[in-house]
């Protein structure tokens, strides 16, 4: 006759189907890389509010205008700021989060060459409320599990 070798009873140890999260990256690289690029990615927002502060005099020179004006342009971007995450977080949701991530750190990167060849001041308020919406949303929407 042959004996059967008793089998060790399930432990909290042994991994069961249906308590294993399931995820396509790999756990251990992939998902930290991930996390690491959105969070950089969601520093730019805080990095880019306030960037200027100490060249405010210089660019109200070399763009003819008031520093009042130029400060505008940051009141501007903090308005924008304020909106953007929600705006961000509903389109999210109906259209994923990975294409929107994709277009908007795209068109933040875009923005910022623009406002680098910028030549007028309207052209720099127009480009400072677009960096606003592109980056601002970023953070908080994307930050979530």
């Amino acid at each position: 006759m042959a004996t059967k070798e008793p089998t060790a009873p399930p432990t909290s140890k042994t991994p069961n189907r249906q308590t294993q999260a399931y995820s396509v990256f790999i756990p251990a690289v992939e998902k930290r890389i991930i996390a690491a690029l959105v969070s950089y990615a969601a520093w730019f927002s805080t990095l880019t509010s306030f960037i200027y502060y100490p060249a405010i005099r210089q660019l109200a020179q070399t763009f003819s205008v008031s520093v009042d004006e130029i400060n505008l342009t940051v009141t501007s971007y903090m308005a924008v700021a304020t909106i953007a995450p929600t705006l961000v977080g509903d389109a999210a949701d109906v259209l994923g989060r990975r294409p929107i991530y994709g277009f908007l750190l795209t068109l933040y990167i875009g923005v910022n060459i623009a406002i680098v060849l910028a030549d007028s001041y309207a052209g720099l308020l127009g480009l400072r409320v677009a960096q606003a919406l592109a980056i601002s949303g970023m953070g908080k929407n994307f930050a979530k599990n």
